[in-house]
């Protein structure tokens, strides 16, 4: 894109946006926004909203505890007897269902030898069920042998036969007396298990009080009246034979007494269905951070205020964030309100936000406090997991600071502070358990992930929170199982859609890898022209920084790269504002015909600015600090700008909302100049960071060339032009007029 600039040569030495069509109401002048403009005396130019201070308070405080509602009166109430039920033996069974001490009682006794009487199962074929609940006191014996040893429910029940243990399609929740465990699954001629949550009093000859209650795709289990699991099927193009069907019982290697069995009945519920094509989302850490602890630890709404105006003014509507359980245990009251700061930020440039408690990727081994820098050309060398596999191993004990206190106890008290305050705010699109479960490899915690999933959803649900549960598909299919909706990470090319191509309540969760040698990666358009409009999706990620992702996946510690690469594998902006290809924000904000509010930026290896570019770009302000850790100390390592002595050019036009004198500041470590309709306002010829000022009177609604120059030597960067006018109630009374059309630059 071209934007007309005028020149200047006097000397003088005086001590955010989007699409226009797209400016949400929250970036309206508020009370709290005018004063916040008016303390702080200036604003960065382009910037349409001020920087909220984190206010740091509990948010436990006056806030009333989460009553639910009452539940739907019963529609039917019946009590099962043994008459109820038609019995379907496993090959090899010579024990059948008896009636038990009761009329409303059914028995089998254990089998002979392990192998026999292998998924035998009675089932009420009389009715059929949808929204309903199941009860009954179950009595388990030993283990006949080894291998699988339960008893227990099968709902939604259809087409039983006598086959085999699996010869049905439904679900069976039971009691498995040799693992300890409740065992929750769907049968359909096979087995998809769900979860195994491990509970000491399974034994053999123990009686519990069971039951499941069915209700859409959710299935919740109580046992012995506690709330043990709470699934759902959000499995991709869900067969509707999973919508309604029997109730049976069945064993597996055990011998099994139901008593006391009660079905009733509630008005047909539906699980809604959310409809994310308009998602465009990136995930993000500051550029500032290596990693989610170091984003929290160090949290400086400024650059959050910042770089969510660069996601704003490329089309962003979704940012995912990551938490982490390590910083809450330590600093609990900060980390909450810090996490309240970041969604009035973001609400202010109308991006929603999806938290994300728990990752299964990188370092299994986080460590609170200050972290590593991070390791030049490794890709995401300090990225953490949470909370890590010593939390995850010692999850049923007690935690390392208090011995009153599991693992289990802190981890919900973690996710329950983050969702209690936010239970019915607009601004939280969905609450993500855990990112990627399997991504660490570990499968011995495979059944440990289920877990953590299932009471994330069990603490998010008593929190009442009204937004929707996901975890994604990606390693492993457990996160399906305690999701509201299916989200899977298509990283390929060609692009795939959901695992069984239906795009209704799918959401692509995470996506773009630009490639490497001998691989094929994605790009940008086309990742908007395949999920935009269906699936919608959210693209790792939106800062080129600290975290190292523009490195690719198999440059590793053991093989770590050996030059700054030409395209950066992964991640959108720099962290002054430009994107590395311009043609991608063309993709995120709907072509080659939308004008945006930024400038025109060249970057000169020549600080001189006699010689040619090294790369044009466009951004949204002028307002960046660099640090001199090796590749993200340059504007653009990709491209090949140095690190030191090069120069930068803004040029462009802006706009002012009422006429009058106009203070404009840079705070720079080195030289800058700014003109203004081709007269030079300011002229920093110190190379130290320091502040100069310039007066210029900008008429209403006229737009006026601008041209700033920035030149850095060595050490930090930092450069920040920004604007004051004491009469004038807005950060927004003086924009960046919107561009022409882009045009592809470098």
């Amino acid at each position: 894109m071209i934007l007309a600039a005028c020149g200047g040569n006097s000397d003088s030495s005086n001590p955010t946006a989007v699409a226009d069509a797209q400016t949400p109401a929250a970036n309206s002048a508020s009370a709290a926004v005018q004063n916040e403009f008016r303390l702080a005396g200036s604003t960065p130019l382009g910037m349409r909203t001020t920087t909220p201070a984190v206010v740091i308070s509990d948010p436990d405080k006056n806030l009333p505890p989460y009553t639910p509602p009452p539940p739907p009166a019963a529609l039917t109430t019946n009590t099962l007897n043994f008459g109820d039920f038609t019995s379907f033996l496993a090959a090899g069974s010579t024990q059948g269902w008896v009636p038990g001490p009761t009329p409303s009682s059914i028995t089998i006794p254990a089998p002979a030898t392990n192998g026999t009487g292998a998924g035998d199962k009675a089932v009420a074929l009389g009715s059929t069920y949808a929204t309903a609940s199941y009860e009954a006191d179950v009595t388990v014996s030993n283990p006949v042998g080894a291998g699988p040893a339960n008893a227990g429910f099968i709902v939604r029940t259809t087409n039983p036969t006598a086959g085999g243990p699996d010869s049905l399609t439904g679900y069976f929740i039971g009691l498995d007396t040799g693992s300890h465990t409740l065992v929750v699954g769907r049968e359909n001629n096979n087995w998809t298990q769900f979860i195994q949550y491990p509970n000491s009093t399974i034994v053999g000859g123990s009686t519990h009080h069971l039951k499941v209650t069915t209700s859409g795709t959710a299935i919740t289990v109580d046992l012995d009246q506690q709330r043990v699991i709470s699934a759902n099927d959000a499995t991709n193009g869900l067969p509707a034979a999973f919508a309604s069907g029997s109730f049976g019982v069945r064993r597996f290697g055990v011998g099994a007494t139901f008593s006391n069995i009660t079905i009733k009945t509630y008005p047909t519920v539906k699980s809604p269905t959310f409809d994310f094509s308009k998602v465009v989302g990136m995930v993000y850490t500051p550029s500032t951070a290596v990693n989610a602890i170091d984003f929290w630890q160090n949290y400086d709404p400024t650059v959050v205020n910042r770089e969510l105006t660069y996601a704003q003014t490329y089309g962003i509507n979704t940012i995912a964030v990551y938490l982490h359980y390590l910083v809450w245990a330590n600093d609990r009251v900060a980390f909450l309100s810090k996490f309240e700061n970041l969604l009035e930020i973001a609400a202010r440039h109308g991006i929603k936000v999806s938290p994300i408690f728990y990752d299964d990727c990188w370092n299994p081994t986080p460590q609170y406090g200050p972290q590593p820098a991070p390791v030049w050309g490794v890709h995401n060398s300090q990225w953490v997991q949470s909370p890590g596999t010593p939390v995850e191993q010692a999850y049923f004990q007690p935690t390392a600071s208090n011995a009153s206190m599991t693992y289990k106890q802190s981890l919900a008290n973690y996710i329950t502070d983050f969702v209690a305050p936010h239970r019915n705010d607009s601004r939280i699109l969905f609450w993500e358990p855990m990112n990627e479960p399997g991504c660490s490899g570990n499968g011995s915690l495979q059944q440990t992930r289920a877990v953590l999933m299932n009471d994330a959803r069990i603490a998010i649900l008593n929190a009442g929170a009204t937004q929707p549960i996901n975890s994604p598909q990606v390693q492993e299919d457990e996160g399906t199982y305690f999701s509201d909706f299916y989200a899977f990470h298509p990283y390929g090319n060609p692009y795939t859609g959901p695992v069984n191509g239906s795009y209704v309540n799918a959401l692509n969760s995470e996506t773009l890898q630009r490639g490497f040698t001998g691989t094929l990666g994605q790009t940008m358009p086309g990742i908007v022209s395949n999920y935009g409009g269906s699936t919608g999706f959210i693209i790792w990620e939106l800062m080129i920084g600290r975290t190292n992702t523009r490195f690719h996946w198999g440059q590793t510690p053991s093989a770590p790269a050996t030059v700054e690469p030409a395209t950066p594998f992964q991640g959108t902006i720099y962290p002054d504002g430009h994107p590395w290809q311009t043609s991608e924000v063309q993709a995120l904000t709907g072509g080659f015909y939308v004008k945006l509010p930024v400038l025109n930026v060249a970057y000169y290896n020549d600080p001189s600015f006699n010689s040619a570019p090294v790369k044009t770009s466009v951004t949204p302000l002028v307002d960046f600090d660099l640090n001199t850790e090796r590749g993200t100390d340059s504007p653009d390592a990709s491209a090949g700008v140095n690190a030191t002595n090069y120069g930068i050019r803004w040029t462009g036009a802006i706009k002012a909302s009422q006429s009058g004198l106009y203070t404009f500041s840079i705070n720079s470590d080195n030289v800058a100049r700014l003109w203004i309709n081709g007269a030079e306002v300011i002229n920093k010829q110190t190379s130290t960071r320091s502040t100069a000022s310039g007066i210029v009177w900008l008429n209403a609604r006229q737009p006026t060339s601008i041209k700033v120059e920035y030149v850095h030597g060595t050490g930090a960067a930092n450069m920040h032009l920004s604007w004051w006018n004491p009469l004038v109630r807005s950060p927004a009374a003086v924009r960046i007029v919107p561009s022409d059309p882009l045009v592809a630059t470098n």
